[in-house]
């Protein structure tokens, strides 16, 4: 960056800064006093304080004392609540300068948290909030999904115009994104591979979780550098109503287990841990080692993780927050050695870091000011490698498979046709230096806000198939099926870079009760591509009624390169040429976002909502011309290797793995959702019914090609209903119509270069017949064809109890009640027995998901 432009960035930076540097005094009155039990006038410690409408407030300490002070002058409510008594709402009114002394008494009551009545205001969102494609999830909807396994991203998936690739995956695919292009922020740190178990659930704790938003469309400014969505997660704070308490969770795959409490010393502040780890290696290890499936020193997929949160209220206008995150995901699987029963064989290790720390520092002066400094550290990192022999099961249907081995045990060397190896190494290392101040006046909202990255990335990458597998490979990458990947090649490269930006967003109340706009831009600048970027940012609310509002947006939206992404990208980007690479341009999309959300009843909401994406500029592996040897039949029988031709060299244009902007697309549709709210202890039954109806598409060369995950249509029907005072009962049944998916559309021959630097079409050792590649088309065929719909219905049953000092929770969740096989896609072989003259046909089977599982579980809290 040149360096005018740096010294503008940190003027611009210091802007942002300036309500750290300069605490002045501000007019306002204070409230104190003390919280007590009306009955026994003992002090009620952790009762909470609020000013109904602001966020002031403050916790009563162990004397049972408070304080809040900058009060703006004007009338308020005062809320004082704590579990067990009657919640205490009190008018009062604040003069400048003021000091007033309230003793506050609370009334004992025998009504139960769980029967709190709660207000329909609880949960709307807000007519001057102005954000489109809002959802949020509360932590007990996440842990009482039916099939959601207690996760958070799994929970995601039942809002609408979110998908799951599958149901081994917690990957988040947003109307028409695939999952590099939505940013992950936890407590106002991003994420990049927020997984555990290579995706299969996530790094998000839901004991720990006091909120999660995400934004499928329309984001304002602050967020940046994604194409798509976000999703903000923030934890909560440790209990302060006492030193410690503690609750366990535990299925029979994992446990997880929470500890909090306030601070002690009389520090005013709380502090929370948690730790998870999965058994699964623990139990299904023994069992596959004695039956001698894999080598005595093997270690199943496994994870850890450990939380800690500590917040601390320095005086009632300062605030110290620290998120701490250390998370280990691991495997290694040596199968047995080769037999006449195994004739595969597999060598895979994998060890993956996931690393947070956080420090943040909360300023109030008064209710119309804030100002929040970050200072966070992330790391993801990890090493893998891969090596196996392979029979190859595209030419050898699986009962021409049996009887060869049975018929001469020695085929199994002749049959272990493919082997690969395969090692890599990465590590993502990201300083973020981040700060957000917002400023409440008459009727606007200024918000405006900077940051600055130091990103450091490491890869290492190395593939060596052997001929056979070289082949295949080929064969795939020709059609556009399978991407470009650098054999017999070491990727090495280490590099750092800056990523800053800077925003300002400010909503008016242009009419007021009725019209608020928000219009906002942000000022990108990557480093690894040395350009800035200018993103215009407009949302807009209407309340049409109390019940009605509209909602839209617009905005431009860009994302730079980087080897952080290529985890989620699914496709391998070689980035060493710098000089290149600069060449580049950032991804760019442009969103419109129009809805209307209506309430029928004070418990039930209908939303509706359109939106078109456009994606241009897209990062894509750039096409290159390269030499391809092809072998034409000449009739007869096609396994005898006479009756092809000597291979030919073509030249074709193919996939490589350096990167251009050539891809296009965009995305488009409607959604709507249907909800019911629980709002008395006399409601019994809540949930959602959503429906979608999605386009996406990608554009190349001239060529329509639907996106990967484009489900035209999606059904989620989600409810919990109360049995009875004890039993509760939950239910999830998705419908989507198939996925895109590409076909073989018939068989080649395999053609390899053999020792003598000849390529030839290849015969197997074993039988001497003709071997065949998979012929997947142009890409004309990409996606062209469609798997069949998806659906499954999962169930639930959670009962409570209450016994040596804690409340318990039994639970029984069945994933696929109805044991439907929904198919993720298709093993294809090459047709054994042919007519003299014609081709082998190609034949399908399908691979199914998840079968019916039956999963029980327990939790506690003490």
């Amino acid at each position: 960056m040149p360096k005018r432009l740096l010294n503008d960035f940190r003027r611009l930076l210091l802007l942002t800064l300036t309500p750290l540097l300069l605490e002045q005094s501000y007019a306002g009155g204070t409230l104190k006093g003390k919280v007590s039990d009306e009955t026994t006038k003992e002090p009620i410690a952790g009762a909470s304080l609020r000013l109904v409408g602001t966020e002031l407030g403050a916790i009563a300490k162990a004397d049972g004392s408070f304080i809040i002070s900058n009060i703006p002058a004007g009338k308020y409510v005062l809320q004082v609540a704590f579990v067990g008594y009657k919640t205490l709402s009190k008018d009062i009114t604040i003069q400048d300068g003021e000091t007033q002394t309230l003793i506050l008494t609370l009334k004992e009551s025998a009504i139960e948290a769980d029967e709190i009545e709660v207000s329909a205001s609880d949960f709307r969102q807000p007519k001057e909030d102005v954000r489109t494609s809002l959802y949020k999830l509360e932590p007990t909807q996440v842990k009482s999904l039916a099939g959601g396994v207690e996760d958070v991203l799994r929970a995601l998936q039942a809002i609408p115009g979110v998908l799951a690739a599958n149901d081994f995956s917690s990957q988040l695919f947003i109307r028409g994104s695939g999952p590099d292009q939505n940013l992950m922020v936890v407590d106002d740190i991003e994420v990049f591979n927020p997984y555990r178990l290579y995706g299969t659930i996530s790094m998000f704790n839901p004991e720990t979780i006091a909120d999660i938003s995400l934004i499928t469309g329309g984001f304002p400014a602050k967020y940046g550098d994604r194409l798509s969505a976000v999703l903000d997660v923030s934890n909560r704070d440790g209990v302060r109503d006492r030193y410690f308490a503690t609750q366990i969770n535990a299925n029979i795959t994992d446990a997880n287990v929470v500890a909090e409490g306030k601070s002690p010393f009389g520090v005013d502040g709380s502090w929370l841990l948690s730790a998870r780890r999965t058994y699964y290696d623990l139990i299904v290890g023994p069992i596959l080692r004695s039956a001698r499936l894999v080598d005595g020193n093997t270690a199943f997929p496994n994870f850890a993780d450990v939380q800690l949160r500590l917040a601390m209220n320095l005086t009632p206008q300062h605030r110290l927050q620290f998120t701490g995150i250390i998370g280990r995901d691991g495997i290694d699987v040596i199968s047995s050695a080769r037999s006449d029963e195994r004739p595969d064989s597999v060598n895979v290790g994998n060890t993956t870091n996931n690393d947070v720390a956080g420090l943040a520092w909360h300023f109030r002066p008064n209710s119309a000011m804030f100002n929040k400094l970050v200072v966070s550290w992330y790391k993801n990192s990890g090493t893998s490698r891969f090596a196996g022999n392979f029979v190859d099961r595209i030419n050898y249907p699986n009962d021409k498979l049996d009887s060869a081995l049975k018929a001469n045990p020695l085929a199994v060397i002749q049959l272990a046709a493919a082997t690969v190896q395969s090692e890599n190494a990465f590590g993502f290392e990201k300083w973020n230096f981040r700060n957000d101040f917002s400023l409440k006046l008459d009727r606007q909202l200024l918000e405006m806000g900077g940051a600055v990255d130091v990103l450091t990335t490491s890869i290492f990458f190395f593939l060596r198939p052997n001929e056979q597998l070289r082949s295949v490979f080929q064969a795939q990458q020709g059609s556009g099926r399978l991407g470009a990947l650098p054999f017999d090649t070491t990727v090495t490269q280490a590099q750092t870079y800056l990523r800053g930006n800077l925003y300002a967003q400010n909503r008016i109340e242009a009419i007021e009760g009725k019209l608020y706009l928000q219009i906002g831009g942000r000022l990108d600048y990557y480093q690894i591509i040395d350009k800035f970027y200018l993103s215009p940012r407009v949302n807009i609310s209407y309340s049409l009624d109390d019940n009605t509002t509209l909602r839209g947006a617009w905005g431009l939206y860009f994302q730079s390169p980087g080897y952080e992404k290529l985890i989620d990208q699914q496709q391998f980007i070689d980035l060493r040429d710098a000089d290149y690479i600069r060449s580049l341009s950032a991804e760019r999309s442009m969103h419109f976002v129009a809805g209307i959300d209506r309430w029928l009843s004070d418990k039930l909401q209908l939303r509706v909502e359109a939106y078109y994406k456009a994606f241009n500029d897209l990062i894509v592996q750039r096409k290159e011309t390269q030499t391809v040897y092809v072998s034409r039949f000449l009739g007869g029988d096609a396994f005898n290797k006479a009756n092809w031709s000597t291979p030919e060299a073509q030249e074709r244009r193919v996939l490589s793995a350096v990167p251009a902007n050539d891809g296009r697309g965009d995305a488009y549709g409607i959604e709507m959702i249907l909800e019911k709210r629980n709002t008395s202890k006399d409601d019994r039954f809540n949930g959602w019914i959503s429906y979608a109806l999605a386009f996406a598409n990608r554009y190349r060369d001239g060529l329509t090609i639907p996106f990967n995950f484009d489900q035209r249509h999606t059904i989620n029907v989600v409810g919990g209903y109360k049995l009875n005072d004890w039993l509760d009962l939950a239910v999830r049944w998705r419908y989507g119509s198939g996925f895109p998916v590409t076909l073989a559309i018939g068989v080649q021959p395999r053609v390899i270069q053999n020792l003598n630097g000849q390529y030839v079409v290849q015969t197997d050792a074993l039988f001497g017949r003709t071997m065949f590649n998979l012929d997947y088309g142009g890409e004309e065929n990409l996606n062209a064809a469609r798997l069949p719909a998806y659906h499954r219905l999962d169930v639930r049953l959670t009962a409570s109890a209450q016994f040596w000092g804690a409340n318990w929770g039994f639970y029984l969740d069945m994933i696929n009640l109805y044991n439907r096989t929904n198919v993720v896609g298709y093993q294809h072989d090459v047709e054994w027995d042919v007519p003299i003259g014609q081709l082998p046909q190609v034949i399908r089977q399908a691979n199914g998901m998840l079968p019916l599982i039956p999963t029980l579980g327990v939790s506690a809290v003490f």
